[in-house]
């Protein structure tokens, strides 16, 4: 197995694609390559078919998908709204490759199960990776995903929703030399290939974890039997003075506990919601998602410190786990809402992967609208996370390694 990458920031999009392929043909070498994700900046206005004509050309890939997006990951740089193009080519021996496309009007019918089997084309008994690319307006994320893990149950996907775009039909997903602007595209993997997810949400509980006592849809009534605005004045009131400064610049966000069974919880034990309301009349709070009586709900905080720390913390854990061999190569799929804005510094998280690699992991990605990972055996839709892939031969028997801060837990 053996993965390359290559990025060019040129402003020509002909001459960025030339340069990102010439480097990975000076390190993969001469002939065919098994798979090429390709990710270009939103910026450039160019013909993307006969771009697509071209990569395919030079570095000849049996599969080829791909998306545009407002910054985009190679090598060492995330590079944010300027133009740019990311490369990322392996070849992969014993490795079976299952390319799909499914457009709005599929995804409108489509149930799990048969469906999803014809569709992908590998059998559930296969047990299969994907990397998963989709149009935020018609890729329909809340019901692909739940239909593709009741399909796989507990098989990983790694990806996230495209970006740069205003409106539908101005995002690109590629396919071989096919150019979409809506639907969904990605690939399966099976074989002798292991996919480590990592899955950093870079938020902190504060405070302590509260059961929702009264909830509808999205809308949080009351925690612990008080009203849930009561709550939340009753955390913030609690914090240190730079934790408090935090808070006001909006960094506040809900958790929801994946495992109700834990007896403590820790940073990557939630999914990690927006707050989008409060209602300071009834004293009710409004999430991105919905919410159900029961539930453990803990508020968390989002600083540069913590996400830095975690995503370190979670891809060392990575290196400690007994593989076969070490990582190939990777994809990294962060949100738009990381990077410069949240650092003040560009490059933090594809730098924070390379440190803890050793500097030389080929990698690419892009930056989302939503990112997609799997945490305690189920895939989620994220935001403001950084999910990557990190590919490896699978030469012995070994369980898949699911990495976020819940997996640390015992138990």
């Amino acid at each position: 197995m053996r993965f390359t990458s290559g990025i060019s920031d040129a402003a020509n999009a002909r001459e960025a694609a030339e340069a990102a392929c010439r480097e990975v043909r000076g390190r993969l070498g001469t002939g065919s390559c098994d798979l090429v994700c390709l990710f270009v900046s939103a910026v450039y206005r160019t013909s993307w078919s006969t771009l697509l004509a071209y990569v395919c050309e030079q570095l000849k890939p049996k599969v080829l998908i791909g998306c545009s997006g407002s910054g985009i990951i190679g090598g060492g740089l995330e590079l944010e709204w300027v133009p740019a193009i990311s490369v990322v080519a392996a070849r992969l021996p014993d490795v079976r490759l299952f390319p799909f496309m499914v457009a709005p009007d599929e995804l409108d019918l489509s149930t799990p199960g048969g469906f999803w089997v014809d569709k992908v084309g590998a059998s559930p008994d296969a047990r299969p990776f994907f990397v998963l690319l989709a149009d935020p307006y018609t890729g329909q994320p809340t019901k692909l995903i739940p239909e593709l893990n009741a399909t796989y149950r507990q098989r990983p996907i790694i990806g996230g929703l495209v970006s740069g775009g205003n409106g539908p039909g101005e995002h690109l997903l590629f396919m071989e030399t096919e150019v979409y602007r809506e639907g969904v595209v990605g690939v399966a993997m099976t074989g002798n290939i292991a996919m480590d997810t990592v899955i950093s949400q870079g938020c902190r509980p504060i405070g302590r974890p509260f059961i929702i006592t009264q909830a509808e849809d999205n809308v949080v009534w009351q925690l612990g039997a008080k009203p849930a605005l009561a709550a939340l004045h009753g955390v913030l009131a609690g914090l240190s003075t730079d934790d408090r400064e935090l808070a006001q610049r909006g960094s506040v966000f809900v958790g929801l506990a994946v495992n109700e069974m834990r007896q403590a919880f820790a940073s990557g034990d939630f999914l990690i919601r927006n707050i989008v309301g409060v209602d300071p009349d009834d004293g009710a709070i409004a999430v991105s998602d919905q919410v159900e009586v029961g539930q453990t709900l803990q508020f968390q905080l989002r600083d540069p410190g913590s996400s830095r720390q975690e995503l370190r913390r979670l891809l060392q854990r990575v290196g400690q786990l007994p593989h076969p061999a070490p990582p190939a190569g990777g994809l990294l799929f962060t949100c738009t809402g990381r990077g410069k804005s949240l650092y003040g510094l560009p490059h933090q998280d594809v730098k924070t992967i390379q440190l803890v690699s050793g500097g030389k992991l080929p990698i690419g990605g892009f930056f989302c609208a939503g990112e997609i990972g799997p945490i305690g055996g189920t895939n989620f839709l994220h935001g403001y996370t950084a999910s990557v892939g990190l590919f490896r031969p699978c030469t012995v028997s070994l369980p898949t390694q699911e990495i976020s801060a819940e997996a640390q837990q015992p138990g």
